[in-house]
């Protein structure tokens, strides 16, 4: 789904990014010298449109990459662990007895699963872009390969160089 930019008379568009991230869903973002446009989605449905929300310069007070706090992730991790730890015990405590049991891998994948998203979630960084009336958040879905981390940090600093070019107040 191509994101396009209206220009009004007089604007320069700087940026326009577009970011294909998993389960369908794209971010994108573009930044002219008289507005940032954001991405929207029409209603709250799934399967509803996405288009830009264009952003007016005076209603923007700044721009910023925010390091992710490991507090959810390392929680998240240590729930993973336990759980897919003593269900696996469970399961093969079960199925060595002898008992009518069946065997899955799940527990194993979540225990593992458990292991590695803290190193994969290390460095994350979220683009926070401060209005008036809130702040729009875009924090990057976890990526395995080192391309798709490298695309989205290099992503975020183009965003917040575009941004200071336009001459919004950025804060690294």
């Amino acid at each position: 789904m191509p994101f396009n930019v209206d220009a009004q008379p007089g604007e320069e568009v700087y940026l326009l990014r577009e970011f294909p991230g998993s389960h369908g869903h794209v971010f994108a973002m573009a930044v002219s010298n008289q507005a940032i446009y954001l991405p929207a989605q029409k209603m709250t449905l799934k399967a509803d449109s996405w288009y830009f929300k264009r952003i007016p310069l005076s209603e923007v007070t700044g721009v910023r990459i925010v390091k992710q706090k490991p507090l959810f992730i390392f929680l998240l991790s240590g729930v993973m662990i336990v759980f897919g730890g003593v269900t696996a015990f469970l399961m093969m405590w079960y199925a060595l007895r002898g008992e009518a049991f069946r065997v899955s891998g799940w527990p194993l994948a979540i225990l593992v699963g458990g292991i590695v998203i803290p190193f994969i979630a290390r460095g994350r960084r979220t683009l926070v872009v401060m209005m008036r009336n809130g702040k729009y958040r875009w924090k990057p879905q976890l990526a395995v390969d080192r391309k798709t981390r490298e695309t989205t940090s290099r992503l975020q600093d183009e965003i917040v160089q575009a941004c200071g070019k336009a001459g919004i107040q950025t804060f690294e």
